[in-house]
């Protein structure tokens, strides 16, 4: 049961902020990214403001690029 009510929380908090916009140094510092710290850091622009489903997409891009 707990599973689910992390979920629907996780939920909730994503469609209230999936239309703002934040800073790459309000990501970095946010507890959803927190494990992707380095990501936000090299992957994002200074002073560019970015939606979560929006940085999301960045991350998951990166991550499925090749390797050479």
């Amino acid at each position: 049961m707990a599973g689910k009510e992390k979920l629907k929380k996780e939920e909730s908090v994503n469609s209230k902020t999936a239309g703002q916009l934040f800073l790459k140094e309000q990501l970095r510092a946010s507890e959803k990214f927190s494990n992707r710290k380095d990501l936000i850091e090299i992957l994002l622009e200074d002073q560019k403001q970015y939606s979560i489903p929006e940085v999301e997409e960045i991350i998951e891009k990166f991550m499925k690029g090749k390797v050479n």
